[in-house]
């Protein structure tokens, strides 16, 4: 994933949202308490129907389209 891509949030999937940044210091590659894969790289995404940027790590994220 990276800047420009659209994804939606696991495990709704509703709405579409686009990749504005990343924080490479805020990344998690340690596995949660019950043994389950970690939360990846933090990605910043910009929400159009609420006009604002939250941040979500990649592990809940699935892409929609990739940009080149």
């Amino acid at each position: 994933m990276k800047v420009g891509d659209l994804v939606k949030v696991k495990p709704a999937l509703s709405g579409v949202y686009l990749v504005v940044g990343e924080d490479p210091d805020r990344e998690n590659n340690w596995p949660d308490s019950m043994g389950e894969s970690s939360l990846g790289k933090l990605y910043y995404l910009y929400d159009p129907i609420e006009e604002r940027v939250a941040d979500m790590h990649e592990k809940w994220l699935e892409a929609v389209n990739e940009s080149r």
